[in-house]
C-alpha cells in the first residue's frame, strides 16, 4: 500500500525505535509485536550492485542485462550505526552504476492500477566511487 501512495516504508518497533527490512511481525531487535512503519527518505547509496544478465523468467528475457543495487538507507541509521541495506532494480544501465553513488526511488506504473513498482535511478555524483570492470 505504502508504494501506491509514493512512500517507500520499513518497519520501525513502536517499543525500542529500531528499523528493518524486509517487513517481518515482530522486531527482530527487542522481539516486540509492537511494530509500525517508517517513512524513509527514498534516497540512498549504492552499497554493492550486480549484473543480471541471464534471465529468471521468460517474462525478463526482453530486459537483460539489468542492474540489482544493494542500497543503503541514510535515514535509517541506528545510534549503534547499523544502516539498513534493500535490494532494488536500477533504472540505469551498468556502465553508469558505481559503488558509493546516490540514488533515488520512483514508482513505475503497471497496467494494473494495483501495482506499483519501486525502482532506482542515480541521483547525482560522488567523490569516491567503485565500479565493476570485466
Amino acid at each position: 500500500e505504502g508504494v501506491k501512495q509514493r512512500k517507500y516504508l520499513v518497519r520501525q518497533c513502536n517499543r525500542c525505535g529500531h528499523k528493518w527490512f524486509p517487513p517481518w511481525p515482530t522486531c527482530n531487535k527487542c522481539t516486540s509485536p509492537d511494530v509500525g512503519w517508517f517513512e524513509t527518505s527514498g534516497k540512498g547509496i549504492i552499497y554493492s550492485y550486480v549484473v543480471v544478465e541471464q534471465p529468471i523468467l521468460g517474462a525478463f528475457a526482453d530486459v537483460v542485462p539489468y542492474v540489482v543495487a544493494l542500497i543503503e538507507l541514510p535515514d535509517c541509521a541506528e545510534a549503534g550505526g547499523d544502516i539498513i541495506r534493500v535490494a532494488g532494480a536500477l533504472l540505469d544501465d551498468e556502465d553508469k552504476a558505481a559503488i558509493g553513488l546516490p540514488v533515488e526511488v520512483v514508482y513505475e506504473e503497471t497496467p494494473d492500477k494495483d501495482i506499483v513498482i519501486p525502482r532506482w535511478r542515480i541521483a547525482g555524483t560522488a567523490e569516491k566511487t567503485w565500479q565493476f570492470s570485466e
